[in-house]
């Protein structure tokens, strides 16, 4: 059993965002705004959602993803990842503390 439940600490990080909208909105450039509720509020995303979920480019996704085997799911030529999973990868192969 896990510490935290991560569904209920997304929809809680959710809130926050949207609420936080006005200032935020100072500090973030409204399609960095967007992107952020996005990806705040899907578990499953494409390969560029991924790399910026992971702050690196989706080149260095696209070799990563291959070199680490980071697991996926393919439906009809379509891949997605799964925020818990890149969340296990990062935290076996990131800078140790940064997430």
């Amino acid at each position: 059993m896990g510490l935290v439940n991560e569904e209920k600490l997304e929809n809680f990080v959710r809130k926050i965002v949207l609420n936080m909208k006005p200032e935020l909105k100072s500090n973030i450039s409204g399609q960095d705004l967007k992107r952020l509720e996005r990806l705040s509020s899907r578990e499953w995303l494409n390969a560029q959602d991924s790399a910026s979920y992971l702050g690196i480019s989706v080149s260095t996704f696209q070799k990563w993803r291959k070199k680490y085997d980071i697991p996926s799911m393919t439906i009809e030529n379509i891949t997605r990842w799964k925020k818990s999973d890149l969340d296990n990868f990062w935290k076996r192969r990131g800078v140790k503390g940064y997430l």
